[in-house]
């Protein structure tokens, strides 16, 4: 496979070990379309249109916030998402006491008073609020990246002997990106190919979950007055390793 823009940073992100080199793939993706939200798509009409309509989850806008990069194009893309769903929530709630109100002279906030009609008018609104709350630019666009990553990572498996002994002898994945392993061998892979990759991920993501299992134990031993003076090991930074183990990345606020 030639080098491509999906099969650069799938390299890169395995040269050197770490718990999960999946994570880093997803922090660098993620990153990039942070900057690019508050950046060039700022002047893009498609990609406006697409920001106001579905904005952002709760986790990628404190992203945006927190870059501090470029506050005036958040404020940019913050009013015109408002604006947007201002507009589509008062189109709701009107058509819906439109469609309950009585002939004749019914008033909008008269319609919502009455008991039936508030019932049906927040149906419509939790609806659209669900929809709303699913949605994510950025979310969106990494599913379709880390997909595209995991068909990379089983075809430079069986391809390219330097990453597969980089993989081979890697400390394994936080336990959700293990299981998008586990889905994309099954799914991109057949027959021995498949038997073959999946044997080898299971059998490293067991050996090292026993690895840091006994790092972070012997962090909890080393607070024995016994083993003061006992070194440390890899254990020194065993509580946060265990956690992104466990959760990823995001299991630390990243």
């Amino acid at each position: 496979m030639k080098e491509t823009i999906y099969t650069i940073p799938v390299n890169e992100a395995f040269e050197k070990p770490c718990e999960c080199p999946m994570c880093n793939l997803e922090n660098r993706f993620e990153n990039d379309r942070v900057n690019y939200y508050l950046g060039p798509s700022l002047m893009e009409p498609e990609n406006r249109i697409e920001t106001n309509e579905t904005g952002f989850c709760a986790k990628h806008f404190k992203q945006m916030y927190d870059t501090r990069a470029n506050r005036l194009g958040l404020g940019l893309i913050l009013h015109t998402h408002l604006h947007e769903q201002n507009q589509r929530l008062d189109r709701l709630a009107h058509g819906a006491a439109a469609q309950n109100a009585e002939p004749a002279k019914k008033s909008f906030f008269a319609s919502l008073k009455s008991g039936g009609d508030n019932a049906k008018t927040a149906e419509s609104l939790l609806t659209y609020l669900e929809e709303l709350e699913s949605g994510c630019c950025i979310c969106r666009d990494l599913v379709k990246t880390m997909e595209r990553y995991c068909e990379v990572i089983t075809h430079l498996y069986f391809s390219e002997k330097d990453f597969r002994n980089r993989f081979d002898s890697g400390l394994g994945f936080c336990m959700p990106h293990f299981g998008m392993l586990l889905r994309a061998g099954k799914k991109n892979l057949s027959g021995a190919r498949q038997e073959e990759f999946l044997g080898a991920l299971i059998r490293m993501q067991l050996s090292n979950l026993k690895r840091i299992e006994g790092e972070v134990e012997w962090f909890t031993q080393k607070f024995d007055y016994r083993n003061q003076d006992a070194d440390w090991g890899n254990s020194r930074d065993a509580v946060p390793r265990s956690i992104e183990k466990l959760t990823g990345l995001s299991g630390l606020g990243q």
